[in-house]
């Protein structure tokens, strides 16, 4: 968005496209409560629902509509602002527009454009209208409550109290550098290592938990793996309760990823199965197991399928175990068959005796308790514990980059390196600032307004 466009007077349609029973057209900027005489209607009192006919350049009656005025400041973008509420008929809205069109002053917004004057005018922050995003493209409860959370406050008043503490620090330190002749207090050094240790130790607890505010926003990603004719593609079928993927007793059925969409404990979730793996000189399967391992590398939870019947299975779960750092589940199975009892051999790994379970996929047994299974861990991911929330990347580098340079003040304890001290904590200002939007946040803003839709 170019600053020049930011004077002109914006409108655009705020109300999904199509017919309806109303449809709310948007202006804002210094021209928005001319719009009424630019209908041949009278003037609107400033939050005052009005009842006008608009008419066209020729006079002719285009329909009987709402206006509401807003005088700026007080209003969602900061500037004057008119909301036109009419009938929803495509054929009056598109007659609207164009007239709004025609006027000298007047065009037609670009995505996200009310929503960034908006910023631009102190009435939101970047971390509210990423939360607005958020909100807009929520497909579950969960999801919503974690954007309105957002919306709210909840990342931007915990970083603006670092921040601000963090300042509060970088002052004392500057203070005791400018009058080091003068005589300050001897513990303050160590009031301000146990302010900054303090910060840094509520930073640390977000950053462990970063991932699940993503998780919560972008959805989990599932990924089920296993050996060949283990019974993946049966168990995905299963959980789906739809036939989503190819089922056989060929080995190497499926040879490439099947996703399926699933909702789980209010996250929505991906849930792809891979290709079997096993020893093979077949390129085609070879490239689909080399898929299936990079699949589970990406993956937040990897189910691993194996066949409980087949000797060997604890092995081959623990050779798949290794593709991924991700919480791993493994169901053993085939258990109406029969299974080897090899659970001992899964002692040496990394996955809890609590995430291995029997099942048949085939009977559809055991499958409700891996649900169960499943379903706590999401809640285990639903969970609260830190005082902050953090929905993106760039939140998460943003604060592992301040944490850096806190930890990185603290090994600096020679009284000779206060102002080495004093530059790490500006840096992590920075760092802070950054997730606030208030510096190097051109990029940022555009990338977050362009997925607005028109009207917002």
């Amino acid at each position: 968005m170019k600053t020049a466009s930011m004077s002109e007077t914006i409108f655009a349609l705020a109300t999904p496209p199509g017919r309806s029973a109303v449809a709310v057209i948007r202006v804002s900027g210094a021209l928005a409560l001319a719009v009424p005489a630019a209908f041949g209607a009278a003037p609107v009192m400033p939050r005052t629902a009005h009842r006008r006919w608009l008419k066209d350049a020729e006079g002719a009656l285009l329909d009987d509509v709402m206006l509401i005025g807003f005088v700026g400041p007080a209003s969602a973008t900061g500037e004057d602002v008119l909301e036109i509420h009419t009938h929803g008929s495509p054929a009056v809205v598109e007659d609207i527009l164009h007239h709004l069109a025609a006027l000298p002053g007047y065009r037609l917004a670009e995505a996200g454009e009310f929503t960034r004057r908006a910023l631009d005018k102190g009435k939101t922050d970047i971390t509210a209208a990423e939360g607005l995003v958020d909100l807009i493209a929520a497909d579950t409860n969960l999801q919503r409550r974690q954007a309105t959370a957002q919306m709210a406050g909840s990342l931007r008043r915990p970083v603006e109290s670092w921040r601000k503490d963090v300042i509060s620090c970088l002052s004392l330190l500057e203070a005791s550098i400018d009058f080091a002749d003068e005589e300050l207090p001897d513990t303050l050094e160590e009031q301000i290592k146990d302010r900054i240790q303090y910060i840094l130790d509520e930073m640390k607890v977000g950053l462990t938990a970063s991932r699940r505010g993503e998780m919560v926003r972008s959805g989990l990603s599932v990924v089920l793996a296993g050996p060949v004719n283990a019974g993946k593609s049966t168990t995905l079928n299963a959980l789906a309760r739809r036939p989503a993927a190819i089922v056989s007793d060929r080995p190497g059925t499926t040879r490439d990823s099947v996703e399926v969409s699933l909702e789980v404990s209010g996250i929505p979730v991906v849930l792809t199965d891979t290709a079997g793996w096993r020893q093979t000189d077949d390129p085609i399967e070879q490239e689909g197991i080399h898929r299936a391992q990079q699949a589970a590398t990406q993956a937040d939870l990897v189910i691993i399928v194996v066949d409980g019947t087949q000797t060997g299975w604890a092995d081959q779960a623990l050779t798949i175990s290794s593709w991924s750092e991700a919480e791993i589940f493994i169901l053993v199975n085939k258990q109406d068959q029969g299974l080897q009892d090899e659970e001992h051999v899964l002692i040496s790994g990394n996955v809890p005796s609590a995430n291995v379970m029997s099942i048949s996929a085939h009977e559809g047994t055991g499958l409700d308790a891996f649900e169960s299974r499943l379903e706590k861990f999401m809640a285990d991911v639903n969970v609260q514990s830190t005082s902050v929330i953090l929905t993106r990347v760039r939140h998460r580098q943003a604060l592992a980059e301040a944490v850096h340079h806190l930890q990185a003040s603290l090994d600096l304890s020679a009284p000779d390196q206060t102002e080495l001290v004093a530059e790490e904590f500006r840096a992590a200002t920075m760092a802070l600032s950054r997730i606030l939007g208030q510096i190097d946040v051109e990029d940022v803003l555009d990338h977050i307004f362009s997925s607005f839709c028109i009207g917002k």
